[in-house]
């Protein structure tokens, strides 16, 4: 295994741009410092640092060898930090935002389990549909569904589901259950809608065959909880997050409709800065969502 102490010592020489330099930020004799670097080079058996100039300049070998240093000194330090930050009491307010609709079944729970592993955090929740603005919001952590586009957010996904169609048994027991999506359009169809949109457009796949339906709702409403009541008051058919309507389904209060016809795949993400910017409580409550989404089962699926 080669000298860890002297890969790092290495690197503060580079960083440094003199042996003197890095001795003085290292507390360390120059002497210990050149024989570090000159038993590393015999290591390898190749030469990192030019010192034939007045200036010190790397060698190609030692420019390629100090990126993968710096890399895994990196990754070192933030280790190091992170088992530090785990062995002091989490404190401080956390504030994240989750989508509409999922943070009373999908983020509550992971806010108990939180809450009780880290008795001295707060946590402040603001359900919206707006994305994390890391240097306007003053928000930690960002939970969405769908695409993320700003290509300098760290996104880590979660966890993939679907929504599922979905009519009351009083509704099919006056209208005849849809088999194929072009069955839909002699039923009422509730939809998720706001802004003035005047239609709204399914999609559905089977088998590699791609199918849509565009139509203006008997109702719509952009909140699925409501829409699902909605639906279970036998209004007409709509299309719900499973994990909102698993517990009605598994009662045969709500029945699943054209079920060899599948809707979009959506994906629930994590949204951040980067995770060495993260605070300590982020990154908390990060591993906990991932533990209980993991858990979660139909609903959700990684």
């Amino acid at each position: 295994m080669r000298n860890f102490n002297a890969m790092a010592i290495f690197v503060e020489v580079v960083q440094a741009g003199s042996f003197t330099g890095a001795a003085r930020k290292l507390a360390m004799p120059l002497s210990t410092v050149s024989r570090k670097i000159s038993d590393l080079e015999a290591d390898l058996g190749v030469s990192l640092l030019d010192r034939s100039k007045r200036a010190l300049r790397m060698s190609d070998a030692g420019a390629l060898y100090f990126e993968h240093c710096r890399r895994g000194l990196d990754a070192f330090n933030f280790a190091n930090r992170v088992v530090e930050e785990r062995r002091s009491e989490a404190t401080g307010l956390l504030r994240i935002t989750v989508p509409p609709n999922l943070a009373e079944p999908v983020f509550l729970p992971v806010v108990d389990v939180f809450r009780h592993r880290y008795p001295k955090a707060r946590v402040a929740i603001f359900v919206s549909e707006r994305m994390l603005d890391p240097g306007a919001d003053p928000i930690d952590l960002s939970f969405r569904v769908g695409p993320v586009s700003d290509p300098d957010l760290v996104v880590r996904k979660l966890a993939s589901y679907r929504h599922v169609l979905v009519a009351s048994p009083a509704y099919l027991a006056a209208h005849p259950p849809p088999a194929v999506p072009a069955d839909l359009a002699t039923h009422h169809l509730l939809g998720f809608g706001f802004r003035g949109a005047s239609t709204i457009r399914w999609s559905f796949s089977k088998n590699g065959e791609q199918d849509h339906v565009s139509f203006a709702p008997t109702l719509a409403i952009n909140d699925y909880v409501a829409l699902r009541e909605a639906v279970t008051l036998g209004i007409g058919i709509a299309e719900i997050p499973r994990v909102l309507c698993g517990d009605a389904l598994r009662r045969g209060i709500v029945v699943p409709l054209m079920a060899d016809w599948e809707l979009p795949q959506i994906d629930l993400v994590a949204v951040h800065a980067g995770r060495r910017s993260m605070s300590r409580l982020a990154r908390l409550f990060l591993d906990a969502c991932v533990e209980h989404v993991n858990g979660m089962r139909p609903g959700l699926a990684v």
